[in-house]
């Protein structure tokens, strides 16, 4: 495995400003916060703001230049794609799932959310089709036998559950190990349904990122050192994720050892082309992409700037 370490010598005069879209507070995002933390953007000459998306949208500030990068997922940078537009994945960041189905105590199996509210991110992307593929393993189909409630990320959705607004939802590492222990209950890990598929990824415009392929090399330069750090730094990371998630810092040192321990992390932040694939036949299965579109993962992604940023030292 290479060694990274993040660029220091090639930085600006002036620090550039960087806006990065993130969905919601979870582990996926501690390379940033560990960047940030060390202080690794400042020195490498960017001024990085970070905005939250919840259940948004990342095309539409994307292309239109409020943000610069989004670490989310997947799915709308597909579409857009598909139908001509701009965006596409420039790296990754999460290449497996990692999620549990937590539900209220009371539901002691899958069968028994028929007729349950299950919480989703959006009706587009991500946790919606995922957890629509689990159920139909036991029967239950969308829309005839559940609702669905757009929550948001893992958070808003864990306190959901809590509140009883919904019945079940898809729940992260540590997230579902905070809700076991809350006394919700785990009905399964959807990597066992779902073996292959890229849940976040590193998205850009590429009109942007051409005109600003320094910028966005030095940060992805930034993003490789810090990810590589947080796997040297088990207690650093952890106490990174501890107040950031916020969660108790034992689950914090649980999910470290999950996230390294499975490569759920992305340890290069390469995209994994089975992952991509299943979620562009997802997407093309429901709809979402036309049946004329390419089903080539390369055509989705701009490698080049992740390549450059490998080369940065």
């Amino acid at each position: 495995m290479p060694c990274y370490a993040a660029p220091q010598s090639r930085t600006p005069a002036a620090a550039e400003r960087l806006v990065v879209a993130i969905v919601s507070q979870t582990f996926f995002y501690v390379p940033l916060w560990l960047g940030l933390q060390r202080g690794a953007f400042r020195r490498a000459g960017i001024e990085l703001e970070i905005v939250q998306l919840g259940h948004g949208s990342q095309v539409e500030p994307l292309l239109a230049g409020e943000i610069h990068v989004a670490i989310a997922t997947p799915e709308s940078v597909l579409q857009n794609v598909a139908t001509g537009g701009p965006l596409r994945l420039v790296a990754g960041n999460t290449g497996k799932l990692a999620h549990s189905l937590i539900a209220r105590p009371q539901l002691d199996s899958i069968e028994a959310l028929r007729g349950g509210r299950i919480g989703i991110l959006n009706h587009r992307e991500g946790t919606f089709f995922q957890v629509r593929a689990m159920l139909a393993r036991h029967g239950l189909h969308y829309p005839h036998d559940y609702s669905v409630i757009e929550t948001g990320g893992v958070p808003a959705r864990h306190r959901a559950l809590l509140d009883g607004s919904i019945d079940a939802g898809l729940q992260s590492v540590p997230w579902s190990y905070q809700a076991e222990d809350e006394g919700l209950r785990n009905l399964g890990d959807i990597i066992d349904y779902i073996p292959h598929w890229q849940f976040v990824s590193v998205n850009a415009s590429l009109t942007w990122a051409q005109r600003n392929a320094d910028l966005l090399q030095r940060f992805l330069a930034v993003l490789l050192a810090s990810t590589e750090a947080l796997y040297a730094q088990r207690e650093e990371a952890a106490e990174v994720a501890s107040r950031q998630l916020p969660t108790r810092r034992d689950y914090a040192l649980r999910a470290w050892d999950y996230y390294t321990g499975s490569n759920a992390l992305t340890r290069d932040m390469s995209v994994s082309g089975a992952g991509l694939g299943t979620v562009l036949e997802v997407q093309r299965s429901n709809g979402l992409l036309d049946a004329q579109a390419s089903m080539r993962v390369e055509d989705y992604q701009a490698p080049e700037f992740l390549a450059a940023a490998r080369r940065y030292f």
